[in-house]
């Protein structure tokens, strides 16, 4: 996989910029993910949705609210009207005049420099069926298939990638709350399930998801995350790249992980990853 998107064996794990640097940055803005990159990022995510007129931007609210200085639904609004909004100002006056970024404009500065970690948002009840197939079509386009994969809640969604570009990663964001919903929808319940300990049971609920869906690596909460579930999910054949608001650095490296997120990447090198 272009850049190395996961570690080798005997490699500390890679470094992912949550949504750029955002921690000392406005997130999912060009400056965001140019100070991750600065800042020793192997990898950035990001987050995509869809404009009212179909172009493929980097925001991960619904709405703009948040993280501009406008109001109302992304959906609703068209690229122009989106590129009108302050992106950066919110965060800190330092950073006015900072835009929300097409997709195609990350894809363009990414190009052979860093790793693309990209998650489909949906919203619930809302299914983008155009949402995929057009991010797809602008990974092949901007040539960054190989130094890429892609996340989601929506099994629909990554099945929809896949199934355009066949040799893209595709991990199922798995948190607990999903699985059980998942598993009281299985046909077939798995013999024994019941009869196994809660953690043993947790991880076979992970695992099977992945693997019914045909997915390429597991992204667990990283409240679910144990040695069991990454000794696992790597005999298994699955990269681990766990995802949460709540680290344990330490323990997640010494688990094995393949990537750590981070909001300040550039202090969890230095602080982490730095023999």
């Amino acid at each position: 996989m272009g850049l190395n998107l996961w570690r080798r064996t005997g490699e500390p794990p890679r470094l992912v910029g949550h949504r750029g640097a955002c921690a000392v940055a406005p997130e999912n803005t060009m400056a965001s993910f140019q100070r991750a990159w600065e800042e020793g990022a192997d990898v950035v995510e990001l987050d995509v949705r869809r404009s009212a007129d179909g172009h493929v931007v980097v925001i991960h609210d619904a709405t703009v609210d948040r993280t501009t200085d406008g109001r109302g639904p992304v959906a609703g609004l068209t690229l122009q009207e989106l590129k009108r909004l302050d992106a950066g100002r919110w965060f800190d006056p330092a950073f006015a005049g900072e835009s929300i970024p097409t997709l195609a404009e990350v894809l363009a500065w990414a190009r052979g420099r860093i790793g693309l970690l990209i998650e489909l948002k949906y919203d619930p009840g809302a299914f983008d069926p155009e949402l995929a197939p057009a991010v797809a079509a602008l990974l092949r386009r901007h040539g960054v298939v190989e130094q890429a994969a892609c996340i989601s809640y929506s099994v629909r969604g990554l099945l929809q990638i896949k199934e355009s570009l066949p040799g893209l990663p595709i991990g199922p964001i798995v948190r607990e709350h999903r699985l059980a919903r998942w598993l009281a929808r299985l046909s077939h319940p798995i013999p024994g399930l019941t009869q196994l300990p809660a953690l043993r049971r947790l991880l076979l609920h992970a695992l099977t998801f992945v693997q019914t869906m045909g997915g390429d690596f597991v992204a667990p909460s990283t409240a679910m995350l144990t040695p069991l579930l990454v000794r696992a999910s790597h005999v298994a054949g699955f990269p681990v790249s766990p995802g949460g608001r709540r680290w344990d650095y330490p323990a997640a490296i010494a688990m094995g992980v393949d990537t750590i997120s981070a909001n300040d990447p550039g202090a969890v090198r230095r602080t982490y990853l730095t023999e």
